[in-house]
């Protein structure tokens, strides 16, 4: 055994600092990337399966606000717990008429999504104006909107 230790002394050496250099990247490694596999959300989103808002239910909201007068278009689109709908308003619609506006998506909503999800609504107009956009946005444990304050 001495001898065959002897004979390849050098390749020993090389493999065992090649062996020593790997662990040292393979630390390097989790410590500048660490939970690199994970997902996005960690488990933020456990449950989100029982109280998923379905494209239909998205459908609704956006078909519900269409209808009204002073809106001119509506997008929903969820993105893990958040709820965004967007409302273009018609030119002449007022701030008044605007902030009634996301009371009105919650109709659609059952009540174990309206307490998961947080609910984002931004207000906007096609032409500029002062007082808008408008940001809605609802917490999933409060029962009702906070709005960006009044310019």
């Amino acid at each position: 055994m001495k001898s065959f230790i002897k004979k390849n002394k050098y390749t020993i050496i090389v493999i065992a600092i090649f062996l020593v250099f790997v662990l040292v990247l393979v630390q390097l490694k989790n410590i500048f990337f660490p939970d690199q596999g994970g997902a996005l959300y960690g488990s933020r989103l456990d449950g989100i399966e029982k109280v998923a808002i379905k494209k239909n239910t998205l459908k609704e909201i956006e078909n519900a606000l269409s209808k009204e007068e002073s809106i001119a278009q509506v997008s929903t689109f969820t993105k893990g717990r958040l709820l965004n709908v967007i409302i273009t308003m018609q030119d002449d619609a007022s701030k008044e008429t605007a902030r009634e506006m996301p009371a009105k998506t919650l109709e659609h909503l059952q009540e174990k999504q309206k307490k998961y999800y947080d609910i984002q609504v931004f207000l906007q107009k096609k032409n500029e104006d002062a007082s808008f956009p408008i940001l809605a946005y609802k917490h999933h444990a409060k029962d009702s909107f906070s709005f960006t304050k009044d310019r």
